[in-house]
């Protein structure tokens, strides 16, 4: 469904006054991005683009959230980045003529905006500070690329596991020593993501609990009940 957001013609858009590289923007230039963007929903489960695919758009998470993978030749899925709301993609086949290097697919029902290749382009063209902004943001999407590769060549799976578990904890809900972490991710997942199995991941987590390290509570929540005692695995 096109929409182009005809309700929001007076003001921002939502897109742009939630995405970090649109924030030096003033009420001229939010205007100028709500003009140019364009609005679409997806079901769960919709892939926006696919390895070999044309770059033909910036997309952003408006709703919902967005997983970007690749697939082995086993079939196998390996997520590189979960997107939420004001999360960008699809930017680097933009400025080179390369196909998509992997797989863009809707996790939930979603409302994701677009800004045509050349529209882009122009953007950036005429606000300088959008363009500092986005080498700001690619710089740091680099440094986690190759964190991220180090992680899955260089550590145990148990150790990645940790890894994520001490990441979701610093936005955690702290009480005293125990720190719960809401669970964005289901089991199959987190393995996706970590480039393990299902298996895997919930022996290791039950491992966690029989040592006092966490409570599982169901699949949606854990309590990590002493972030030092998960930080020492790691020493």
């Amino acid at each position: 469904m096109d929409d182009r957001c005809a309700k929001c013609q007076s003001g921002p858009h939502t897109c742009a006054r939630s995405v970090p590289i649109f924030a030096a923007l003033d009420h001229r230039g939010l205007a100028e991005v709500n003009g140019l963007i364009y609005s679409l929903e997806y079901d769960k489960g919709e892939l926006l683009f696919q390895e070999g695919d044309v770059g033909t758009h910036l997309f952003i998470v408006r709703t919902g959230r967005v997983k970007l993978y690749n697939v082995s030749a086993e079939g196998r899925q390996q997520i590189l980045r979960i997107l939420t709301q004001g999360d960008f993609f699809g930017e680097l086949t933009l400025f080179q003529d390369t196909k998509q290097s992997y797989f863009a697919e809707t996790m939930e029902p979603s409302q994701i905006c677009q800004l045509h290749r050349a529209d882009f382009k122009g953007l950036l063209e005429r606000e300088p500070p959008v363009a500092l902004a986005l080498l700001e943001a690619m710089s740091a999407r680099l440094y986690q690329a190759e964190a991220f590769i180090s992680d899955l060549t260089l550590k145990t799976v148990e150790e990645r596991l940790i890894s994520w578990l001490l990441m979701k904890a610093q936005t955690g809900t702290r009480n005293g020593k125990e720190i719960t972490i809401a669970l964005d991710l289901n089991r199959e997942e987190l393995a996706h993501l970590l480039g393990t199995t299902i298996e895997t991941v919930s022996r290791r987590l039950n491992g966690l609990q029989a040592e006092g390290i966490l409570n599982l509570q169901g699949h949606r929540s854990l309590v990590i009940k002493d972030v030092g005692l998960l930080e020492a695995l790691l020493s």
